[in-house]
């Protein structure tokens, strides 16, 4: 467990170094010229770093730990599908775009025994794959709405990343999955500590959807390894995201575009950097609390759901809640228990309207 840890710290720390004094190179420059050239995107060194990391790591290790063999195959077609789907984003539309990415969740997924290690048990192994395909497309294609700020957008994933490694130091996961994690949080703090009090060099579109699809393909390391819906769980602060902004921009402001919709969006608009970390990072830890527990539970459904409605609630709370409201949880529970009774309310006489109008 010591060299375990040691390794976990070191590899953290070699990807934070990398990418730390590259971007810090290419962020001299812009400011220098104020131009930004192809060779300045993000994405191309966090690609680079992490394959530079995973194939060493797969390299190093037995993989004796593995319930469903680890081959080469798992580790490279991840990245190569990355830069597949990041070409796609630069030189295709849209439509074709989506097709490509669908394409490659399935190609992901597909090479992903599941085996003994089944997540549903009970489920046949053709709709597993399914269900992960299509919440994979969902994940990846619409993390997008968490980049109000650069602490939402990182620190859930890293948080994600860190889930995947405590699993794997109680056993419940690979250590490769751990180490890989371990360089990824490594990569991705760099890129929030340069980014932390402003965006210096930003993320596109086409990057935010390969990065959150680098976090899922380590996920779907897992969906043969007894603790993928630990996984999904430890996601559950994006999903609460996306409910929320669905709900907001198709019921009640019809309006704006999904992120503008979301509560961070909203929060980051009342408080500091500072106070947008800490707040996301104790919603994130009570996943990683919650999916802990999952490891243990009896079934697939409960504690997830039980996840996603308790960070429905802290998210609202948090966004859309006044800075200068007290905090106390009475009145918290008080005001959006008052706010979801309003906005059925809207939804309901915004239908009546309709009707009439028919």
């Amino acid at each position: 467990m010591s060299s375990m840890l040691v390794t976990f710290f070191v590899l953290c720390l070699c990807g934070f170094a990398a990418m730390y004094l590259c971007l810090g190179q290419l962020v001299r420059q812009y400011e220098q010229t104020l131009q930004i050239k192809n060779f300045m995107s993000p994405l191309i060194y966090i690609l680079l770093f992490y394959s530079i990391g995973t194939v060493g790591i797969y390299l190093s290790l037995s993989h004796n730990d593995f319930v469903e063999p680890l081959t080469l195959t798992r580790v490279i077609l991840p990245i190569g599908l990355a830069g597949l789907i990041y070409l796609a984003s630069i030189f295709s539309s849209e439509a074709i775009f989506n097709v490509i990415l669908g394409g490659a969740m399935v190609a992901l997924v597909i090479v992903q025994p599941i085996g003994q290690g089944s997540p549903i048990p009970l489920w046949p192994t053709w709709s597993i794959q399914l269900g992960a395909i299509v919440m994979g497309f969902i994940f990846c294609r619409f993390y997008k709405i968490m980049s109000s700020t650069v602490q939402a957008f990182i620190v859930p994933l890293l948080m994600i990343l860190l889930g995947i490694s405590i699993l794997s130091a109680l056993g419940a996961a690979p250590l490769f999955s751990a180490l890989s994690a371990a360089v990824l949080i490594g990569i991705l703090g760099a890129y929030l500590s340069i980014n932390y009090y402003g965006i210096k060099i930003d993320l596109d579109e086409g990057a935010c959807v390969v990065i959150a699809f680098l976090v899922y393909s380590l996920m779907l390391l897992q969906i043969g390894e007894f603790s993928f819906i630990s996984c999904l769980t430890f996601s559950a602060v994006f999903w609460a995201e996306l409910i929320a902004a669905l709900w907001y921009k198709y019921v009640v402001t019809h309006a704006g575009n999904l992120m503008e919709n979301s509560n961070y969006y909203i929060a980051a608009t009342k408080y500091y950097f500072h106070a947008m970390t800490i707040n996301v990072f104790k919603i994130c830890a009570i996943t990683l609390f919650l999916g802990w527990f999952q490891l243990f539970s009896m079934n697939s459904y409960s504690l997830p759901l039980v996840t996603l409605l308790l960070v429905l609630w802290l998210n609202h709370s948090f966004g859309r809640t006044d800075g200068n409201e007290p905090k106390k949880l009475r009145d918290i529970n008080r005001a959006f228990i008052e706010d979801v009774k309003q906005n059925i309310k809207e939804a309901k006489d915004a239908l009546n309207v309709s009707k009439k109008d028919d």
